[in-house]
């Protein structure tokens, strides 16, 4: 599992156990403990507390989490380029060798359906991108590892979906 998701996983999961402690506080709180009519200006108190809670919690979980989505990220000068065009049942990659350690910005299209872009080293999803007619979609992924990659579509195009697949080779830099 990579440090991205173990990161995510953790923030969501104290997220899960806060927010649980306090709905049951919350409402242990509002059970009345005899028969008198309730306190509606405590209750009115403690439901804005909990709102404000819950704000600082997401805004938390936010802060937490918005720096290890991967989208929108700069390849800088020293970029590789390759440009990536789905047809039907196919992947089209030029150049298809890039070097390990240099940032690759995937520039990926396709000309007839809607394709998954995914990415892969050893049967393990690196990354991926819906790639959708008439528009490019921008990944940038810098590779750690040599090897050959496995390029797949992702999601479902037509009867030779499971045919559209290509290599990536991945050099040391």
């Amino acid at each position: 599992m990579s440090h991205t998701a173990i990161v995510i996983t953790v923030a969501y999961s104290i997220t899960v156990v806060i927010g649980a402690a306090i709905a049951f506080g919350l409402y242990m709180s509002t059970r009345s403990r005899d028969d008198a009519a309730p306190d509606t200006a405590t209750f009115a108190r403690r439901e804005t507390a909990w709102l404000i809670i819950m704000i600082l919690a997401l805004f938390a979980l936010l802060m937490g989490t918005i720096f290890y989505v991967p989208y929108g990220e700069s390849a800088g000068p020293r970029k590789q380029v390759v440009k990536v065009t789905g047809v039907q049942f196919a992947w089209s990659i030029a150049p298809a060798k890039v070097k390990t350690g240099e940032p690759v910005e995937f520039l990926a299209t396709t000309r007839d359906a809607a394709h998954g872009f995914g990415v892969y080293k050893d049967g393990v999803l690196l990354f991926q991108a819906q790639v959708i007619p008439g528009k490019t979609q921008k990944v940038v992924h810098t590779f750690d590892e040599a090897g050959t990659y496995d390029v797949l579509c992702m999601e479902f195009c037509g009867f030779g979906h499971h045919d559209m697949i290509s290599t990536l080779e991945v050099t040391e830099s």
